[in-house]
């Protein structure tokens, strides 16, 4: 009798072991709805990364948060922004050319929470294209908020010299001087120092690489104490022969002008003449530079041809919040 009881308890031990670690098994591995909510997510991330596979004007709206922005870096180092209007522009004018899209594939999905990314691989004659689309979920759900990629230039059969040296890209701004301003690219507010005499002087500026990278515009507006005092228009821009790297402004106070680049000290700086009020002819030098998230430009003005120089205003761009 006794061994029949302990046989009876020897079993129940291990039946509640088994169990125990059934139901452990059980609660550490997903429920077929974790499973379903993973999966949906996941087909909707491969929605927007085939939306943007579409590569048309209408689907690249849809799959792209209209404040995205393309990055590269140009074979010189420098980053090179373009933003998602300018994509869309450059979209457009490949289709109106005949230009076929190129082949795509995924390579890879990878998501936790709100936050996403996506490869994709684009091949075509000329180029294959490593695409790394960054998402987020936001109210309107999946979208992409930034473009990073890397482009390899295949050239063209026969097109390598006899001294093996590979055919240019076919955008002839794609390495040019244009690039150093890239930076430019943005919505700011500006403001300006020393405090002139009528009380400060701020303003706001949009700026966009325009022209698949030939040109910087930058549409900018400024007013004291509430009103206007100008509304301008400015192009950096590479003359590729001359050589020269040019900034034209205009404004509505019918003020033209135009400068010409000279690359000293490893920047840019600005120049033209214009005669003073007595008639004798100044020197206006206009430089940028990068500071924090924003940049400055500084204007200088020599009597002496360049000799010395009076200090002039600063304004400084700092990013629209």
């Amino acid at each position: 009798m006794r061994k029949i009881r302990l046989s009876m308890f020897m079993a129940s031990l291990i039946f509640m072991a088994f169990f125990q670690t059934a139901v452990k098994a059980q609660s550490a591995a997903p429920s077929s709805n974790q499973k379903s909510q993973e999966q949906d997510e996941h087909d909707a991330i491969r929605h927007v990364a085939q939306l943007y596979m579409m590569f048309d004007q209408q689907h690249l709206r849809e799959a792209f948060y209209t404040a995205s922005n393309l990055y590269l870096a140009t074979e010189q180092g420098e980053l090179r922004i373009i933003p998602f209007s300018q994509f869309l522009e450059n979209v457009a004018k490949g289709a109106a050319s005949g230009r076929p899209v190129p082949k795509m594939s995924i390579d890879l999905i990878d998501h936790e929470g709100s936050a996403a990314v996506v490869k994709i691989t684009e091949h075509s004659d000329d180029a294959t294209v490593t695409d790394y689309l960054s998402l987020i979920r936001g109210k309107e759900g999946w979208k992409v908020v930034s473009k990073t990629f890397y482009v390899e230039h295949h050239p063209p059969s026969g097109a390598a010299s006899s001294t093996g040296t590979q055919a240019q890209p076919q955008n002839s701004c794609a390495n040019s001087e244009v690039n150093a301003f890239a930076y430019m690219a943005g919505d700011w507010v500006t403001s300006e120092s020393p405090v002139a005499a009528g009380g400060p002087t701020t303003g706001k500026s949009t700026a966009e690489v325009i022209l698949d990278g030939c040109a910087v515009w930058e549409h900018r507006y400024v007013e004291q104490n509430g009103k206007e005092l100008f509304d301008a228009h400015v192009v950096w821009g590479y003359d590729s022969t001359t050589k020269r790297m040019l900034l034209f402004y205009v404004d509505d106070r019918s003020h033209t002008q135009l400068y010409e680049g000279r690359h000293e000290d490893g920047a840019w700086a600005f120049y033209r003449e214009r005669p003073d009020s007595d008639g004798k002819i100044l020197l206006i030098r206009v430089k940028y530079a990068k500071k924090g998230q924003g940049y400055t430009q500084t204007v200088e003005r020599s009597k002496d041809h360049g000799a010395t120089w009076e200090p002039g205003s600063v304004v400084s761009y700092e990013p629209k919040r």
